[in-house]
């Protein structure tokens, strides 16, 4: 692996993109110009070739366009964070992770669910000689880049397994609750990450309080109902207590209304009660209900692995260019 995005060379055989890959006609509509026009901008022979005739751009030239637009790159960690459970995170990390690395974020997922949902919708389950946070933690240098998972052209995973379950004994000491995922967040910047995104099982586990230790920002996805407000509440709750106890700086934590209905009556009254009780958290983007939610984890794949048009893509594209500081027209 290159330790540096900046080193790598759009692929020669373009007539194979990625599995994930922003087109020309998206990319336009970012930066608010024509395709056609944007398309100049290229070397057309360094496109990829997609179904439909459209125009795929490889992630380093995305990354180069959006750099010269003043989109900063700079490294940072970002986590999904509910203490219940049916909230979309997994669905949410790999949306975020996926779109991120289709804007030129070279990008690790960092599984620490051990339930390992993240990486099997990548077909990422470790096999026995895979490496884990559990057996990576304490020496990350050491281990890190080799031990990704290479998904796709800047998208790239530390799977997770059962035996990540032993990290509640394993981070039992305060000082590594504090260190213990900061450290590995720490050593994937030196290898030339931009983004870490964090998926955390659904509980006040040592690998959860050890990610609000170490996340720039965290994102707590919030659905229409009594279980998900308890969850938002417990969450807020304990992200301020371990940053007092720890004396951390409080991250960036925002709310993400999931699975949102505007035409119904449940999903309105809890938008109403999240722009009244947690104004200040409040993303300027809900995540309207689609199918594709549980369609994508069953083909193991996001919405951004083709370019089919749909509520949630949409809804997704803006949280991550929201997260990402990619405004449209940029």
């Amino acid at each position: 692996m290159n330790t540096s995005p900046h080193t790598l060379k759009p692929p020669a055989d373009t007539a194979n993109p990625p599995h994930y890959v922003l087109t020309t006609q998206e990319l336009a509509y970012i930066c608010g110009c024509k395709p056609q026009t944007l398309v100049k901008s290229f070397n057309k022979s360094e496109l990829y070739h997609l179904p439909g005739g459209k125009l795929g751009i490889p992630p380093l030239l995305v990354r180069a366009y959006l750099q010269a637009r003043g989109v900063d790159y700079s490294f940072m960690t970002l986590a999904h964070v509910n203490m219940r459970g049916g909230v979309a995170k997994t669905t949410s990390t790999i949306a975020l992770a996926t779109r991120a690395a289709q804007y030129g974020f070279k990008t690790c997922i960092l599984d620490l669910d051990s339930l390992g949902s993240a990486s099997l919708a990548f077909d990422g389950v470790p096999m026995a000689n895979d490496l884990i946070f559990h057996d990576i933690w304490r020496d990350p240098k050491q281990h890190l880049p080799a031990a990704l998972k290479r998904i796709d052209e800047f998208l790239y995973l530390l799977p997770s397994s059962l035996d990540n379950g032993v990290l509640d004994t394993e981070l039992r000491e305060p000082q590594h609750q504090r260190d213990a995922v900061y450290n590995v967040c720490q050593a994937l910047r030196q290898s030339g990450f931009d983004v870490v995104v964090i998926d955390c099982p659904p509980a006040l586990s040592a690998v959860v309080i050890s990610t609000i230790c170490a996340a720039d920002g965290i994102v707590i996805p919030v659905a229409g109902d009594a279980f998900s407000f308890s969850g938002l509440e417990a969450t807020l709750h304990e992200i301020n207590t371990i940053c007092q106890t720890f004396t951390l700086e409080l991250p960036d934590v925002r709310v993400l209304p999931i699975r949102y209905q505007e035409h119904e009556k449940v999903s309105a009254h809890a938008l109403e009660k999240l722009r009244e009780d947690y104004a200040e958290y409040l993303l300027p983007v809900q995540v309207r209900s689609s199918t594709l939610f549980d369609q994508t984890l069953e083909m193991r794949q996001s919405v951004f692995a083709n370019v089919r048009k749909s509520t949630a893509r949409e809804d997704y594209d803006q949280y991550v260019c929201h997260l990402l500081g990619i405004g449209v027209h940029q």
